[in-house]
């Protein structure tokens, strides 16, 4: 009997704690609403160190309201008075020149990024779009100087220009196939972006995209890109090589200006052949051509100084 009461005592011990264990789990979880208070100095709503406008449905992210909070994480929701409102965009300027703002991560629901929200941020080093943020305004995280990492961009729909230029830090950024707008130059200036990682079903490179982007060196184009806009890889310097998709139909005006390639080889179905798609390829030693288009080419090209080849 004593044997029996002792397996007993220990099993009530371990039914405790793993209770207790699971109750201290249950307090860790971090929730998704969270309780906002109205400042009546500010006439902003408030919590967790960022400030919340709300209108009839949603509520949005105006800004910045405590300075020692350096991680902001946007809850999905935030309740006032009883009502649940999802937090849905980061409003224009919100968080513009704010020195103290480390890392950012979005709420779920949240798909729309205003233009300068995070301009000249220059202590903000990452940020989580958490693949639901669908639009980036203009300039929205522009001239954030030490940006290293910006995760979650596998919705986006449209990136305005500017977006990311001048983020001198960034070194890798994925542009999905969702894609359908883009504004010029948006990563202009990004010195030490080094790869950019273009998702097949991505149609086009966007004017200026990359316009003196001096480390890219890792760059694949998807067969599915139809055009390439004019100055788009424009003093990319360290692109040696670049191989141009089979379905590539135009090129824009200086689109690889102040490169460094060398060798290329043009589609058959590359329309507006004209000298201006390679102006300013200063190292460009020879371009291959379909032969059905040779004469066209070295009317264009012959006084170019460069080999042309066919297939």
């Amino acid at each position: 009997m004593g044997r029996k009461y002792c397996y007993i005592y220990l099993l009530v011990l371990c039914m405790v704690f793993f209770a207790g264990c699971a109750k201290e789990e249950d307090n860790n979880k971090s929730t998704d609403t969270v309780q906002v208070t109205y400042n009546i100095d500010t006439g902003f709503l408030e919590a967790g160190g960022v400030s919340y406008q709300i209108n009839d449905k949603n509520a949005a992210v105006a800004g910045h309201c405590d300075l020692d909070v350096e991680n902001i994480d946007i809850p999905d929701k935030i309740s006032y008075e009883n009502k649940d409102y999802p937090v849905t965009k980061i409003i224009s300027s919100a968080f513009e020149s704010d020195l103290s703002l480390v890392n950012f991560t979005a709420g779920s629901n949240i798909t729309e990024i205003e233009d300068n929200a995070f301009y000249s941020c220059d202590t903000l080093e990452t940020i989580n779009l958490g693949n639901t943020v669908k639009k980036i305004g203009e300039d929205a995280f522009g001239s954030c100087s030490n940006l290293k990492e910006a995760k979650g961009t596998g919705s986006l729909t449209s990136i305005s220009e500017h977006a990311f230029s001048n983020c001198y830090s960034l070194e890798y950024i994925f542009i999905p196939k969702t894609v359908e707008s883009m504004g010029t130059e948006i990563f202009s200036d990004c010195e030490a972006l080094k790869e950019c990682n273009l998702e097949d079903g991505l149609s086009f490179i966007g004017q200026g995209m990359f316009t003196n982007c001096t480390n890219l060196t890792d760059i694949k184009l998807p067969q599915s890109i139809t055009t390439i806009n004019e100055e788009a890889f424009w003093g990319c310097n360290a692109i040696k090589n670049l191989e141009l998709p089979d379905g590539l139909i135009v090129i824009g005006d200086r689109a690889f200006y102040d490169t460094g390639i060398k060798i290329l080889k043009l589609p058959e179905g590359i329309t507006g052949i004209k000298f201006d798609m390679l102006d300013g390829v200063n190292d460009l030693e020879s371009i291959t051509v379909p032969s059905s288009k040779e004469d066209i080419y070295k009317e264009e090209f012959d006084d170019y100084g460069i080999e042309i080849n066919t297939y």
